[in-house]
Protein backbone atom coordinates (compact mmCIF):
# COMPACT_ATOMS: atom_id res chain seq x y z
CA UNK A 1 0.00 0.00 0.00
CA UNK A 2 1.06 3.51 -0.71
CA UNK A 3 1.46 5.87 2.22
CA UNK A 4 -1.21 8.43 2.82
CA UNK A 5 0.40 11.74 1.83
CA UNK A 6 -2.86 13.48 1.87
CA UNK A 7 -3.03 13.61 5.63
CA UNK A 8 0.47 15.07 5.85
CA UNK A 9 -0.44 17.68 3.37
CA UNK A 10 -3.57 18.41 5.30
CA UNK A 11 -1.53 18.84 8.44
CA UNK A 12 0.86 21.15 6.64
CA UNK A 13 -1.96 23.15 5.21
CA UNK A 14 -3.47 23.33 8.64
CA UNK A 15 -0.17 24.47 10.04
CA UNK A 16 0.15 26.96 7.24
CA UNK A 17 -3.33 28.26 7.89
CA UNK A 18 -2.81 28.63 11.62
CA UNK A 19 -1.00 31.98 11.46
CA UNK A 20 -3.88 33.49 9.55
CA UNK A 21 -6.31 32.13 12.03
CA UNK A 22 -4.14 33.43 14.77
CA UNK A 23 -4.02 36.80 13.16
CA UNK A 24 -7.76 36.76 12.74
CA UNK A 25 -8.19 35.98 16.42
CA UNK A 26 -5.90 38.78 17.38
CA UNK A 27 -7.71 41.10 15.04
CA UNK A 28 -10.98 40.01 16.57
CA UNK A 29 -9.64 40.73 19.99
CA UNK A 30 -8.55 44.16 18.92
CA UNK A 31 -11.96 44.81 17.43
CA UNK A 32 -13.59 43.65 20.61
CA UNK A 33 -11.26 45.75 22.68
CA UNK A 34 -11.91 48.80 20.53
CA UNK A 35 -15.65 48.29 20.82
CA UNK A 36 -15.35 48.15 24.64
CA UNK A 37 -13.63 51.52 24.76
CA UNK A 38 -16.33 53.04 22.64
CA UNK A 39 -19.02 51.53 24.93
CA UNK A 40 -17.35 52.94 28.02
CA UNK A 41 -17.33 56.40 26.47
CA UNK A 42 -21.00 56.10 25.62
CA UNK A 43 -21.84 55.10 29.22
CA UNK A 44 -19.91 58.05 30.61
CA UNK A 45 -21.66 60.45 28.24
CA UNK A 46 -25.08 59.05 29.17
CA UNK A 47 -24.25 59.33 32.91
CA UNK A 48 -23.24 62.96 32.46
CA UNK A 49 -26.44 63.56 30.56
CA UNK A 50 -28.49 61.99 33.37
CA UNK A 51 -26.72 64.14 35.98
CA UNK A 52 -27.40 67.28 33.96
CA UNK A 53 -31.05 66.32 33.58
CA UNK A 54 -31.24 65.57 37.33
CA UNK A 55 -29.84 68.98 38.20
CA UNK A 56 -32.30 70.63 35.86
CA UNK A 57 -35.18 68.67 37.41
CA UNK A 58 -34.05 69.66 40.91
CA UNK A 59 -33.85 73.30 39.86
CA UNK A 60 -37.28 73.05 38.26
CA UNK A 61 -38.73 71.39 41.34
CA UNK A 62 -37.20 74.05 43.58
CA UNK A 63 -38.81 76.69 41.41
CA UNK A 64 -42.12 74.86 41.59
CA UNK A 65 -42.09 74.78 45.44
CA UNK A 66 -42.05 78.56 45.65
CA UNK A 67 -45.35 79.98 47.03
CA UNK A 68 -47.47 81.88 44.56
CA UNK A 69 -47.13 85.61 44.71
CA UNK A 70 -49.90 87.52 46.58
CA UNK A 71 -51.38 90.35 44.67
CA UNK A 72 -50.59 93.82 46.10
CA UNK A 73 -54.28 94.72 46.17
CA UNK A 74 -55.10 91.76 48.44
CA UNK A 75 -52.35 92.71 50.88
CA UNK A 76 -53.60 96.29 50.96
CA UNK A 77 -57.11 95.17 51.92
CA UNK A 78 -55.68 92.78 54.51
CA UNK A 79 -53.71 95.51 56.30
CA UNK A 80 -56.70 97.81 56.17
CA UNK A 81 -58.74 95.12 57.92
CA UNK A 82 -56.04 94.66 60.59
CA UNK A 83 -55.94 98.42 61.16
CA UNK A 84 -59.72 98.53 61.48
CA UNK A 85 -59.70 95.74 64.08
CA UNK A 86 -57.01 97.50 66.11
CA UNK A 87 -58.87 100.81 66.02
CA UNK A 88 -62.14 99.13 67.07
CA UNK A 89 -60.45 97.36 69.97
CA UNK A 90 -58.81 100.57 71.14
CA UNK A 91 -62.14 102.40 70.95
CA UNK A 92 -63.87 99.72 73.04
CA UNK A 93 -61.17 99.79 75.71
CA UNK A 94 -61.28 103.57 75.83
CA UNK A 95 -65.07 103.57 76.16
CA UNK A 96 -64.84 100.94 78.91
CA UNK A 97 -62.62 103.27 80.92
CA UNK A 98 -64.38 106.54 80.13
CA UNK A 99 -68.04 105.56 80.58
CA UNK A 100 -67.79 104.98 84.38
CA UNK A 101 -66.06 108.35 84.72
CA UNK A 102 -68.82 110.03 82.73
CA UNK A 103 -71.45 108.34 84.88
CA UNK A 104 -69.80 109.54 88.06
CA UNK A 105 -69.55 113.02 86.62
CA UNK A 106 -73.23 112.98 85.68
CA UNK A 107 -74.16 111.74 89.15
CA UNK A 108 -72.09 114.46 90.77
CA UNK A 109 -73.89 117.08 88.69
CA UNK A 110 -77.30 115.58 89.45
CA UNK A 111 -76.50 114.97 93.12
CA UNK A 112 -74.04 117.55 94.46
CA UNK A 113 -71.77 116.56 97.38
CA UNK A 114 -73.60 116.09 100.67
CA UNK A 115 -73.00 118.26 103.67
CA UNK A 116 -71.85 115.55 106.06
CA UNK A 117 -70.95 115.93 109.72
CA UNK A 118 -69.49 112.51 110.42
CA UNK A 119 -68.61 113.43 114.01
CA UNK A 120 -72.31 113.82 114.76
CA UNK A 121 -72.91 110.25 113.73
CA UNK A 122 -70.08 109.03 115.97
CA UNK A 123 -71.44 111.00 118.95
CA UNK A 124 -74.99 109.74 118.50
CA UNK A 125 -73.76 106.18 118.08
CA UNK A 126 -71.82 106.38 121.35
CA UNK A 127 -74.93 107.62 123.15
CA UNK A 128 -77.02 104.88 121.56
CA UNK A 129 -74.58 102.27 122.80
CA UNK A 130 -75.14 103.36 126.39
CA UNK A 131 -78.89 102.97 125.93
CA UNK A 132 -78.55 99.40 124.66
CA UNK A 133 -75.79 97.92 126.84
CA UNK A 134 -76.70 94.26 126.26
CA UNK A 135 -75.82 94.24 122.56
CA UNK A 136 -72.79 92.51 121.14
CA UNK A 137 -69.69 94.59 120.61
CA UNK A 138 -69.71 93.42 116.98
CA UNK A 139 -72.97 95.26 116.41
CA UNK A 140 -71.46 98.64 117.29
CA UNK A 141 -68.10 98.05 115.70
CA UNK A 142 -69.33 96.69 112.38
CA UNK A 143 -72.24 99.10 111.94
CA UNK A 144 -69.95 102.05 112.68
CA UNK A 145 -67.38 101.01 110.09
CA UNK A 146 -70.05 100.11 107.53
CA UNK A 147 -71.92 103.41 107.79
CA UNK A 148 -68.98 105.77 108.28
CA UNK A 149 -67.42 104.50 105.07
CA UNK A 150 -70.52 105.63 103.18
CA UNK A 151 -70.73 108.97 105.00
CA UNK A 152 -67.09 109.77 104.30
CA UNK A 153 -67.50 109.20 100.55
CA UNK A 154 -68.28 112.47 98.77
CA UNK A 155 -69.92 110.73 95.81
CA UNK A 156 -71.06 107.21 96.82
CA UNK A 157 -71.33 104.77 93.94
CA UNK A 158 -74.06 102.71 95.63
CA UNK A 159 -76.45 102.95 98.59
CA UNK A 160 -75.66 101.46 101.98
CA UNK A 161 -77.90 98.90 103.67
CA UNK A 162 -77.92 96.45 106.56
CA UNK A 163 -80.27 94.09 108.38
CA UNK A 164 -81.08 93.93 112.10
CA UNK A 165 -82.66 90.71 113.34
CA UNK A 166 -83.89 89.40 116.69
CA UNK A 167 -86.05 86.78 118.38
CA UNK A 168 -89.62 87.29 119.58
CA UNK A 169 -88.61 88.42 123.08
CA UNK A 170 -86.58 91.28 121.63
CA UNK A 171 -89.22 92.68 119.26
CA UNK A 172 -89.40 96.12 120.88
CA UNK A 173 -85.65 96.29 121.26
CA UNK A 174 -85.28 95.50 117.57
CA UNK A 175 -87.60 98.31 116.55
CA UNK A 176 -86.15 100.90 118.93
CA UNK A 177 -82.54 100.10 118.07
CA UNK A 178 -83.28 100.35 114.34
CA UNK A 179 -84.90 103.73 114.85
CA UNK A 180 -81.95 104.90 116.95
CA UNK A 181 -79.33 103.85 114.39
CA UNK A 182 -81.29 105.45 111.52
CA UNK A 183 -81.59 108.70 113.49
CA UNK A 184 -77.85 108.66 114.25
CA UNK A 185 -77.05 108.33 110.55
CA UNK A 186 -79.52 111.04 109.49
CA UNK A 187 -78.14 113.42 112.11
CA UNK A 188 -74.87 113.54 110.18
CA UNK A 189 -76.86 114.74 107.16
CA UNK A 190 -79.24 117.04 109.07
CA UNK A 191 -82.09 115.02 107.59
CA UNK A 192 -85.08 112.90 108.61
CA UNK A 193 -86.02 109.21 108.44
CA UNK A 194 -88.77 107.36 106.55
CA UNK A 195 -90.41 104.42 108.37
CA UNK A 196 -92.30 101.66 106.54
CA UNK A 197 -94.09 98.97 108.58
CA UNK A 198 -94.22 95.65 106.76
CA UNK A 199 -96.58 94.04 109.28
CA UNK A 200 -99.29 96.61 108.54
CA UNK A 201 -99.16 95.73 104.83
CA UNK A 202 -99.09 91.93 105.15
CA UNK A 203 -102.71 91.39 104.06
CA UNK A 204 -102.73 93.98 101.26
CA UNK A 205 -102.45 93.37 97.54
CA UNK A 206 -98.87 92.81 96.49
CA UNK A 207 -98.94 95.14 93.49
CA UNK A 208 -100.55 97.94 95.47
CA UNK A 209 -97.98 97.62 98.24
CA UNK A 210 -95.20 97.63 95.68
CA UNK A 211 -96.45 100.89 94.17
CA UNK A 212 -96.97 102.42 97.60
CA UNK A 213 -93.49 101.52 98.84
CA UNK A 214 -91.98 102.77 95.59
CA UNK A 215 -93.72 106.14 95.81
CA UNK A 216 -92.77 106.56 99.48
CA UNK A 217 -89.12 105.76 98.90
CA UNK A 218 -88.90 107.97 95.82
CA UNK A 219 -90.47 110.93 97.59
CA UNK A 220 -88.26 110.45 100.65
CA UNK A 221 -84.98 110.08 98.78
CA UNK A 222 -85.69 113.03 96.52
CA UNK A 223 -86.72 115.07 99.53
CA UNK A 224 -85.12 115.45 102.95
CA UNK A 225 -85.27 111.80 104.03
CA UNK A 226 -82.22 109.92 102.74
CA UNK A 227 -82.73 107.19 105.36
CA UNK A 228 -85.47 104.53 105.32
CA UNK A 229 -86.27 101.83 107.88
CA UNK A 230 -88.31 98.89 106.60
CA UNK A 231 -89.66 97.27 109.76
CA UNK A 232 -90.59 93.59 109.60
CA UNK A 233 -89.38 93.08 106.07
CA UNK A 234 -90.49 89.43 106.14
CA UNK A 235 -94.15 90.51 106.54
CA UNK A 236 -94.34 92.40 103.25
CA UNK A 237 -96.32 90.68 100.46
CA UNK A 238 -93.73 88.62 98.56
CA UNK A 239 -94.13 90.26 95.16
CA UNK A 240 -93.89 93.76 96.62
CA UNK A 241 -90.34 93.17 97.84
CA UNK A 242 -89.12 93.09 94.24
CA UNK A 243 -89.22 96.89 94.31
CA UNK A 244 -86.04 96.86 96.38
CA UNK A 245 -84.14 95.72 93.30
CA UNK A 246 -84.51 99.32 92.16
CA UNK A 247 -83.16 100.78 95.38
CA UNK A 248 -80.48 98.26 96.38
CA UNK A 249 -78.97 97.17 93.06
CA UNK A 250 -75.44 98.28 93.91
CA UNK A 251 -74.08 100.70 91.28
CA UNK A 252 -77.32 100.48 89.29
CA UNK A 253 -79.47 101.65 92.19
CA UNK A 254 -81.73 104.62 91.52
CA UNK A 255 -80.34 106.52 94.54
CA UNK A 256 -76.83 106.16 95.89
CA UNK A 257 -76.63 108.70 98.74
CA UNK A 258 -79.15 106.82 100.89
CA UNK A 259 -79.31 104.30 103.73
CA UNK A 260 -81.84 101.44 103.92
CA UNK A 261 -82.21 99.52 107.19
CA UNK A 262 -84.27 96.31 107.22
CA UNK A 263 -85.49 94.46 110.31
CA UNK A 264 -86.47 90.78 110.48
CA UNK A 265 -88.15 89.10 113.47
CA UNK A 266 -87.20 85.41 113.72
CA UNK A 267 -89.67 82.79 115.08
CA UNK A 268 -87.60 82.02 118.19
CA UNK A 269 -87.34 83.57 121.61
CA UNK A 270 -83.79 84.87 121.47
CA UNK A 271 -80.68 84.75 119.34
CA UNK A 272 -78.07 83.02 121.43
CA UNK A 273 -74.70 84.66 122.02
CA UNK A 274 -72.95 81.46 120.99
CA UNK A 275 -74.35 81.79 117.46
CA UNK A 276 -71.82 83.26 115.07
CA UNK A 277 -72.70 86.11 112.73
CA UNK A 278 -72.52 83.67 109.82
CA UNK A 279 -75.02 81.35 111.48
CA UNK A 280 -77.33 84.26 112.21
CA UNK A 281 -77.17 85.42 108.60
CA UNK A 282 -78.00 81.94 107.31
CA UNK A 283 -80.94 81.65 109.70
CA UNK A 284 -82.35 84.98 108.50
CA UNK A 285 -81.85 84.07 104.86
CA UNK A 286 -83.65 80.74 105.22
CA UNK A 287 -86.53 82.20 107.20
CA UNK A 288 -87.16 85.13 104.87
CA UNK A 289 -86.97 82.79 101.88
CA UNK A 290 -89.59 80.52 103.45
CA UNK A 291 -91.86 83.54 103.94
CA UNK A 292 -91.43 85.16 100.54
CA UNK A 293 -90.88 82.36 98.03
CA UNK A 294 -93.96 80.47 96.86
CA UNK A 295 -94.11 76.70 96.54
CA UNK A 296 -95.28 76.62 92.91
CA UNK A 297 -92.86 76.00 90.06
CA UNK A 298 -94.54 78.41 87.62
CA UNK A 299 -94.35 82.00 88.78
CA UNK A 300 -95.54 85.21 87.16
CA UNK A 301 -93.01 87.92 86.37
CA UNK A 302 -94.29 90.07 89.23
CA UNK A 303 -94.13 87.30 91.84
CA UNK A 304 -91.22 86.15 93.96
CA UNK A 305 -89.38 82.93 93.18
CA UNK A 306 -86.13 81.31 94.30
CA UNK A 307 -83.96 82.96 91.65
CA UNK A 308 -85.38 86.43 92.24
CA UNK A 309 -85.04 86.00 95.96
CA UNK A 310 -81.40 85.00 95.59
CA UNK A 311 -80.71 88.15 93.61
CA UNK A 312 -82.59 90.34 96.09
CA UNK A 313 -80.88 88.80 99.10
CA UNK A 314 -77.43 89.42 97.65
CA UNK A 315 -78.32 93.10 97.33
CA UNK A 316 -79.65 93.76 100.83
CA UNK A 317 -77.56 91.40 103.00
CA UNK A 318 -74.21 93.21 103.06
CA UNK A 319 -74.32 93.16 106.86
CA UNK A 320 -76.66 91.13 109.10
CA UNK A 321 -76.43 91.88 112.83
CA UNK A 322 -78.26 90.17 115.73
CA UNK A 323 -80.15 92.13 118.38
CA UNK A 324 -80.87 90.79 121.87
CA UNK A 325 -83.54 92.01 124.25
CA UNK A 326 -83.00 94.96 126.59
CA UNK A 327 -85.15 94.46 129.68
CA UNK A 328 -85.91 98.13 130.18
CA UNK A 329 -86.74 98.72 126.54
CA UNK A 330 -89.05 95.70 126.41
CA UNK A 331 -90.90 97.04 129.44
CA UNK A 332 -91.06 100.76 128.59
CA UNK A 333 -90.58 100.90 124.84
CA UNK A 334 -88.39 103.38 122.98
Amino acid sequence: MEPRPVRRSQRQSASKDSPSKKSRKETGREEVGGGGDENEMDVEESAEHVEENGEQEIEDSSHNTHQPEICPGCMRYFWRFVLLVLLSTSACLLAYKIIPILRRTADSVKHPPRAVEAEKFADHLTLLETQFPSQRSDLWKRSKIHLEKHLNTAHPTEPVSLIFTSGLKAEKTLKCLAQGLASSFSSALNASVLHIDGASKASQDSDEVKLDVDSQLQAAFEGDKPVAVIHRFEELPPGSTLIFYRYCDHENAAYKQVFLLFTVLLPQDEIQNRQSLKEVEEAVQDYVKARLVGSGNQMAFNEMDADKYGGLWSRISHLVLPVVSEKEVEQKGC
